[in-house]
């Protein structure tokens, strides 16, 4: 994932499955995107990941992959 240019949180991910507007970062949903649905992933809104696409009315939500905590591997 480190490689992509589109890492972003699920919160603002078209992909989570959300009924909010606005979803939170403690908000539960499903992912949605189609490599990954048949796994049936629920994923926080401070989740993030590689396949993010923006929401519709959400702007700047792209973002560098955040560095692991030291000690975490």
């Amino acid at each position: 994932m480190a490689d992509s240019n589109n890492w972003g949180n699920c919160k603002g991910c078209r992909y989570f499955d959300s009924h909010h507007p606005n979803p939170g970062d403690t908000e539960v949903a499903r992912c949605m995107q189609p490599e990954l649905e048949e796994f049936d992933l629920q994923v926080s809104g401070m989740s993030g990941c590689a396949e993010f696409e923006a929401r519709t009315g959400i702007s700047g939500g792209i973002s560098q992959e955040p560095e692991p905590a030291p000690g975490i591997h």
